[in-house]
């Protein structure tokens, strides 16, 4: 089994429950003091597995486009609108970290009083996690439609 089923299964795993717990930090400010550091771990994790899924990724690409080339075959573009939706979701993984980061001990730390830039910021948190949701989700359709388009470049 390539590298990439195993980093990108995880990410499809940690990403959305890192979108979910900036959502409920960003708009329930009791949570917040709970949420913090849980949020910013998963955070770290799902940028590392991104990563990882992003460079194994690039070594499948490789490969299948290698195998497309022996045998005379097209790479199927649904391996290429996995490989750009992937792009975009790493993209929205960096987005909401540094979102994350750049509030969660400044204007929307724990028991902070509300002001309008504590809501822009929770607005912008949201935005972000609502973005990783989007492309987790059309990533990983985009990942099954690769997997059965290229099921005759396999080799043993």
């Amino acid at each position: 089994m390539p590298a990439h089923a195993v980093a990108g299964h995880l990410v499809v795993i940690v990403a959305p429950l890192t979108a979910l717990l900036a959502l409920v930090y960003a708009a329930a400010p009791r949570t917040r003091t709970a949420l913090r550091v849980p949020l910013v771990a998963v955070g770290a994790v799902t940028f590392a597995l991104a990563l990882w899924a992003g460079a194994a990724g690039g070594d499948l690409l490789d490969q299948l486009e290698s195998a497309a080339a022996a045998t005379g075959q097209p790479l199927p573009a649904e391996v290429r609108a996995h490989a750009k939706g992937s792009d975009a979701l790493t993209v929205a993984v960096v987005v909401l970290g540094v979102a994350v980061l750049a509030t969660v001990w400044g204007v929307l730390r724990p028991r902070r009083p509300a002001t309008t830039g504590a809501r822009i910021a929770a607005g912008v948190v949201a935005v972000a996690a609502v973005a990783v949701l989007v492309t987790t989700a059309t990533v990983l359709t985009e990942a099954m439609g690769a997997v059965w388009a290229t099921h005759g470049l396999w080799s043993a």
